[in-house]
């Protein structure tokens, strides 16, 4: 488990931004175009009310060299990643015009200091504001190394999956103007291919989260469960807090009275899911207990969603 910050998705309402590229540019000639379509989502955090970023245009990089294809935004698009959970995501771009051809990274630009921090981006925790460093940001932005294809007179919709509980580390002693607590913002991303993404959703049921005390430990009868979440790890693995899931989906009581959850922007492939409630002992100590021990297998088909209840 995390042990620097405590992560967990925060249930919050849609919210759209549309960037409007000023200008692209870089490249090189090109006799075909793409139309490009880019999103943000989010994965789960908790402890905190907002983690608000502010970006200045979006870069990609063709395969095997050249100029980049940069847009640059008419002004910075400030944008609250955790209202964009739950199938919800903000558009960086829209309709723009790419030319054909593959691509070897895409970078999110960022109004970045010296010392790292990004101008008019925070997170916010008990109602303080904390600055977000970016190591290195000044240089590389937030660089996502995933290669990807523009297909001549065709439409391609993308999103980029912010994943915070693996992108936000709160050091001991990082500090800044203050002595304020400072939050590092490492690019953990995923880039999705909208026409390739599923979806895994079901329920747990009550005397599944009742089989162990920590699901429901401080539990207010509303909202997601604060000690109990999906954990969704790419492949066939046995569930364990040493490995890293792709997502951590919250699970909450619906409006039918039902346990649910429900993660979206899956690429297509198979999981293992189970659900994990974590509890910490009077040393301090996290642990994490795996219901089933051996998880779930789930295959994942784009387009379509697959059920996992337990």
């Amino acid at each position: 488990m995390h042990t620097t910050f405590e992560w967990r998705r925060l249930r919050t309402a849609a919210l759209a931004f549309l960037a409007l590229p000023l200008a692209a540019c870089g490249g090189g000639s090109s006799s075909s175009s793409a139309t490009m379509n880019l999103g943000i989502t989010d994965g789960p955090v908790t402890s905190a009310s907002a983690v608000v970023v502010s970006f200045t245009g979006v870069e990609l990089q063709p395969s095997g060299g050249g100029n980049p294809v940069t847009f640059n935004f008419n002004s910075p698009q400030t944008i609250d990643l955790l209202n964009e959970q739950n199938g919800n995501e903000a558009s960086l771009l829209s309709g723009v015009s790419v030319p054909a051809g593959k691509y070897a990274w895409i970078r999110l630009l960022l109004n970045v200091s010296s010392n790292g921090t990004v101008a008019n981006s925070y997170i916010e925790i008990n109602g303080a504001r904390y600055p977000l460093v970016i190591p290195s940001g000044a240089q590389t932005g937030l660089k996502l190394v995933q290669g990807f294809t523009m297909t001549a007179n065709q439409v391609a919709d993308f999103t980029i999956d912010f994943m915070l509980q693996q992108s936000i580390t709160a050091p001991p002693g990082l500090t800044s103007g203050g002595g304020n607590q400072d939050y590092i913002l490492k690019p953990a991303l995923r880039l999705i291919n909208d026409v390739q993404a599923g979806t895994i959703s079901g329920t747990v049921s009550l005397p599944t989260l009742q089989s162990n005390s920590a699901c429901l430990a401080g539990y207010s009868g509303s909202g997601p469960l604060p000690n109990a979440q999906v954990y969704i790890f790419s492949g066939t693995v046995t569930p364990s807090s040493s490995l890293t899931p792709v997502v951590e989906p919250e699970i909450a009581l619906s409006s039918s009275g039902s346990y649910s959850y429900d993660q979206q922007f899956l690429l297509a492939g198979g999981y293992t899911v189970a659900v994990a409630c974590s509890s910490t002992s009077s040393t301090g100590a996290s642990t994490v207990a795996f219901i089933p021990a051996t998880g779930t297998a789930a295959n994942v088909t784009a387009n379509q969603t697959t059920t996992v209840n337990f």
